[in-house]
């Protein structure tokens, strides 16, 4: 398959065969990940993948008992390091020149004094797994896997059945099988809905 038939053929899935994947598969679903870019080249984004049946189990409780979750025979857990604290960083920081011009000097202010640091982290890292999941979820399809993005989850529980350290989080899981249903098909706006060229022109 080329890119844009990967692309076409890409929909979400929650239920799934139960045929193993090969390691082989695996490995090759990680490395589209670790090629996939990162603000600032961080890196930060660490994935597990969950085989073990209790665990998924544990952790389809954890997504608020979505429990087709489990019948997928690889959960990933796309984690995060969310150590990178902006109300630690000196004003010269690039990352904290970069987010006062994004979103303006009170905004940010309000952020490095909001007292729940662990919830703001949680927040301010949750894009960091996103671009090398869509990298997992399209290198699954090439493979005629399917997959479905799961962010409806209990971060902290999530974390806590991956014995996670403090500085990292679960973020979101991505259940990766092979299709026991025919995916949904989505009804897509038209490109002109979705684009314009040089300025906006009210329609």
């Amino acid at each position: 398959m080329n890119l844009i038939d990967v692309i076409k053929a890409r929909r979400s899935v929650r239920k799934f065969k139960r045929t193993p994947i090969s390691d082989t598969i695996i490995n090759e679903l990680i490395e589209s990940a670790r090629l996939a870019p990162s603000a600032g080249n961080a890196q930060n984004h660490v994935f597990g993948i969950i085989r073990d049946e209790s665990l998924r189990r544990q952790l389809a409780v954890a997504a608020g008992e979505q429990m087709w979750i489990a019948s997928a025979p690889v959960v990933i857990a796309g984690c995060s390091d969310i150590s990178w604290d902006i109300a630690n960083q000196p004003e010269d920081d690039f990352g904290v020149i970069v987010n006062h011009l994004r979103f303006g000097n009170s905004f940010i202010a309000d952020m490095k004094k909001y007292p729940n640091r662990r919830a703001f982290l949680k927040l301010y890292h949750n894009g960091s797994p996103c671009i090398p999941m869509e990298h997992i979820f399209l290198t699954a399809v090439s493979h005629g896997l399917n997959a479905c993005f799961v962010g409806h989850l209990d971060i902290d529980k999530a974390s806590e059945i991956l014995h996670l350290p403090k500085n990292m989080a679960c973020l979101f899981l991505l259940p990766v099988g092979y299709a026991d249903e025919a995916p949904i098909e989505k009804e897509l706006k038209s490109i002109d809905e979705i684009s314009f060229y040089d300025r906006w022109i009210s329609k």
